[in-house]
């Protein structure tokens, strides 16, 4: 009794003197979850700008090079972070290394039928949830089934690690253009004035994950953000 006493007569000291418990810290995951401002469930190179770091590491988290980060690759971004001050070429690859997951035997290998099954169970997460499916754009990776025979170089019906890294860097320029005709899209989207810059209100109104870091952003002072401002900086 003297001891709940005493814990209730320390709480009520700590409040009077207007002390607090901190707020727990959001969750990593969480914070990146925010930065999808038309919540479709991806995050775009657009919304990755208001992140830095997500920013930096965009393309090679980008498994499937659609210009979208997607659940399971953000997964693969939280499991790669390495120590701190670290090399950053441990992070080179965290966006095929996201595919390991589809290597069901452990072999370190994807075969044809451990992609069909993993077909097979997405449509059948997307029958049962229709709703995500559309939002999403039922987009979970590229078609690799029917890139199987280009990326399996040495004709073994199995995908390695290399030969998806290898098949992956010779996208990179169909890549990089479709994620700048997505960029110019949603720029021009919120260019309501069509003047070619963002204003503080355009931001406001149709990017407003990056509103508060509208100053950041704004490299030279002049009070709008033009398309090389808004453009995230490639970490290589």
């Amino acid at each position: 009794m003297k001891i709940h006493m005493l814990a209730a007569a320390t709480l009520a000291m700590l409040a009077a003197a207007g002390v607090h418990a901190a707020p727990p810290e959001q969750a990593p995951h969480a914070r990146v979850l925010q930065l999808d401002s038309n919540s479709d469930g991806v995050i775009d190179r657009t919304e990755a700008a208001a992140s830095t770091r997500l920013a930096a590491r965009f393309d090679d988290l980008d498994a499937n090079g659609d210009g979208r980060l997607q659940r399971g690759e953000l997964r693969g971004a939280r499991k790669g972070h390495g120590p701190r001050g670290g090399h950053r070429g441990g992070h080179r690859h965290a966006g095929i290394d996201a595919l390991a997951r589809l290597d069901t035997d452990g072999d370190g290998r994807i075969s044809r039928g451990e992609l069909e099954a993993a077909n097979a169970a997405r449509e059948a997460r997307a029958g049962a949830d229709p709703k995500r499916a559309a939002r999403t754009g039922h987009r979970a990776r590229p078609d690799l089934l029917a890139q199987f025979d280009a990326i399996d170089r040495n004709r073994d019906s199995l995908l390695s690690r290399g030969e998806l890294r290898s098949w992956s860097e010779a996208q990179r320029p169909q890549r990089e253009a479709e994620m700048q005709r997505r960029f110019d899209e949603r720029f021009s989207a919120a260019d309501l004035n069509g003047d070619g810059r963002l204003s503080r209100v355009e931001v406001d109104e149709k990017m407003p994950r990056i509103a508060s870091r509208f100053a950041w952003l704004d490299e030279n002072g002049d009070g709008v953000l033009e398309r090389n401002e808004l453009r995230p900086q490639r970490g290589r």
